[in-house]
């Protein structure tokens, strides 16, 4: 996987930052994410991630998830959630996680 990991927590809080001070467009830089709103649980929220990239066309996308946000212990449910919309493989790198979502169904 040879494409740059979008950070999860940065990724968060631009959009907390965007929604507090702009008046509209409240989305985030990658025009993937325009439709995606943040959940305070990690796994709803990458599942609505995954959701947003696959409507827009986005085939594939890899995060880095600190272990703050994304606990071992949920990698399974992860898993789970993103199973019938996409591939997903969980690399850990002890203080953070690189999740790579493929071949996302729109």
């Amino acid at each position: 996987m040879s494409e740059q990991a979008i950070n999860y927590e940065n990724l968060v809080a631009s959009y907390e930052d965007r929604l507090l001070n702009q008046l509209r467009s409240h989305g985030v830089d990658l025009e993937f994410l325009e439709m995606w709103v943040p959940d305070e649980d990690s796994v709803a929220s990458i599942l609505n991630m995954a959701e947003a990239a696959g409507a827009f066309g986005t085939e594939s996308f890899t995060l880095r998830v600190s272990n703050a946000s994304l606990p071992r212990a949920k990698h399974d449910e992860l898993r789970a959630a993103l199973g019938p919309i996409s591939e997903v493989e969980i690399d850990d790198h002890g203080d953070h996680c690189l999740v790579h979502i493929s071949n996302i169904k729109a």
